[in-house]
C-alpha cells in the first residue's frame, strides 16, 4: 500500500471507541447479533493467532480484528480465492531459496513437479529476487 492508502487507517476515533469497548460485552451475546459467516472468519482468525504463538486472548483479538474489517470494508462484496495462487508464489519462493544449482530432482520430487517446472520456477523467481535488489533505473 502507498503511504496515501495506508493513512486512512492511522486514526480513527469511533473505531477506537469501540475497539476499547468490545471487551464489555459478553462473548457470546456480542456474536448472538453476528452473521455466521463474520463468526467464522473470527473462528480462521482465531485458530491462526493461537498457531503464531499468540499468548492473550486470541479469540478477542480476532474479534477485534473482524470488527476493524467491518468497519473499513464492511457492505462490499468480496470474493476470497481458494489461495491455490497464493500458495503457489510461496511455493515458488521457497523453491527458489532451497535451490543451490545440484538440487533440481530433489526439489521436483519435494514438491511434485516436472524438471521443466521447477526450472522455469527458478528463472521466474529470479527475475523476481533481481527485482527486490536492483530496482528498473528507467522505470
Amino acid at each position: 500500500m502507498t503511504e496515501q492508502q495506508t493513512d486512512m487507517f492511522a486514526s480513527d476515533p469511533v473505531l477506537e471507541q469501540v475497539l476499547s469497548h468490545i471487551d464489555k460485552i459478553p462473548a457470546a451475546e456480542l456474536e448472538a447479533a453476528w452473521p455466521q459467516s463474520l463468526i467464522d472468519l473470527v473462528d480462521v482468525m482465531e485458530a491462526e493467532l493461537v498457531r503464531q504463538g499468540e499468548t492473550g486472548d486470541a479469540r478477542g483479538a480476532a474479534r477485534k480484528l473482524a470488527v476493524a474489517m467491518s468497519h473499513y470494508m464492511g457492505g462490499r462484496a468480496y470474493y476470497l480465492p481458494t489461495g491455490v495462487r497464493m500458495m503457489n508464489a510461496i511455493r515458488d519462493d521457497i523453491i527458489y531459496c532451497q535451490f543451490n544449482g545440484r538440487n533440481i530432482e530433489q526439489l521436483r520430487r519435494q514438491h511434485s513437479l516436472s524438471q521443466p517446472q521447477i526450472y522455469n520456477i527458478i528463472a521466474q523467481q529470479r527475475r523476481l529476487h533481481t527485482r527486490r535488489r536492483q530496482p528498473d533505473m528507467f522505470a
